[in-house]
């Protein structure tokens, strides 16, 4: 499951039926929302069009940027995440190398931006994710993980987020952060960590 997210071609990203999930073994290594490759494009095409820099430009009553998150800390965010995509050996030397100007980057305050934009994001799946329609069956799914050996996790049920409120699935950017914080910070071998998400629905509309 984990090759088949990972790999270009045959990843479908969200549109994989519940079906093709659980055949496939990608049951938890994607968000649990279903989403056309149609839909898919129009988030793309948003964000296209639109970027994130700009769109937090164009939202200055965002309490996140009147909090003193500028558009160059997102975009400092974007270029980092887009590294640890490709290259995760190089994103840790970088962020270990300039750990005091980076840790405000990959976590707080920044990571409050990118997980209150969470479902805007399209990148490589980083992480698990177990909702309520997967109760009975988290200890089938963690072994769609890729590996047998975990020596932290972090785990968000996405609520109270930075006093951002209930941010459900985007509350993943939290545990995803904090950990590569512990890697570069505390020594854990990245593949050794586990970011979760207990998406069990929100309180906010």
């Amino acid at each position: 499951g984990r090759n088949l997210v990972s790999d270009p071609i045959s990843n479908k990203g969200l549109a994989f039926p519940l079906s093709e999930r659980d055949r496939l073994s990608v049951r938890g290594l994607v968000p649990p929302r279903i989403l056309s490759i149609q839909e898919q494009e129009r988030v793309i095409m948003d964000e296209y069009t639109r970027g994130w820099a700009a769109r937090a430009e164009q939202e200055p009553e965002d309490e996140i940027i009147k909090s003193g998150v500028s558009p160059d800390n997102i975009r400092k965010w974007k270029v980092l995440q887009s590294v640890q995509d490709r290259n995760e050996t190089l994103f840790y030397r970088i962020l270990m190398d300039n750990f005091q100007d980076m840790a405000p980057i990959i976590y707080t305050p920044t990571v409050g931006w990118a997980c209150s934009h969470f479902s805007q994001l399209y990148r490589r799946p980083r992480g698990m994710y177990f909702s309520h329609g997967d109760r009975g069956e988290m200890a089938s799914m963690v072994y769609n993980w890729e590996s047998d050996e975990v020596d932290a996790v972090v785990i968000t049920d996405g609520s109270r987020i930075l006093g951002l409120g209930d941010l459900g699935l985007g509350g993943l950017g939290i545990s995803i952060g904090k950990l590569d914080l512990y890697v570069a910070a505390g020594g854990f071998h990245p593949r050794r960590v586990l970011p979760v998400v207990l998406d069990i629905g929100t309180n906010t509309q």
